[in-house]
């Protein structure tokens, strides 16, 4: 069994507890990561929901998601998609992953529900949900900052991580325009 992981899954080390075989860098070409869901637990509350990747479908030219794709064996699945699909408030869905030498099916998630941000709420307003969120694993700001580090040790630059990035910097540095 294969899992795809493109935020903090790819860092917190959850899998050793799961018998994880091997972790891959690898791509989800028809992914790109987005910023659109609230978390309620983890990185926030439901008084200050905190704010989570997710995966998009990736638009014509946009950078594909890449991140850690996770081995384990097939009789772990079940536990594995149990821990996970508490964590991340979904099911797992299957998509297609690159590896360095093939392509796989692997499982992951993405949300689709009553946690999703407002379309169209402002990039400013994001940040503000991210400075003052904080849940059970963190705060949302650690929550970015780690994501964009991890990305960084892997040579992964992501145009929605960068821009979250700098508008967090820019509301906590007291610079609106950012």
């Amino acid at each position: 069994m294969w899992l795809f992981g493109y935020g903090s899954l790819m860092w917190d080390g959850w899998e050793a507890e799961y018998g994880c075989l091997q972790r891959v860098h690898a791509t989800a070409p028809e992914h790109r990561r987005i910023f659109n869901k609230k978390s309620l637990e983890r990185w926030g509350t439901h008084a200050q929901p905190g704010l989570t990747l997710n995966l998009a479908p990736a638009h014509d030219g946009a950078e594909p998601c890449r991140g850690i794709a996770f081995e384990f064996p097939d009789t772990h699945q079940s536990k594995v998609e149990t821990y996970l699909s508490e964590r991340e408030t979904c099911e797992a869905s299957d998509i297609t992953v690159r590896l360095p030498d093939e392509a796989i099916t692997a499982r992951t998630y993405i949300y689709d529900g009553p946690r999703l941000v407002e379309d169209g709420l402002a990039l400013n307003a994001r940040a503000a949900m991210i400075l003052i969120a904080e849940g059970i694993a963190g705060s949302s700001y650690d929550y970015i900052r780690n994501v964009r580090e991890h990305l960084n040790q892997l040579g992964v630059i992501d145009p929605a991580v960068d821009e979250i990035w700098h508008a967090v910097v820019g509301a906590r540095n007291g610079d609106r325009n950012e």
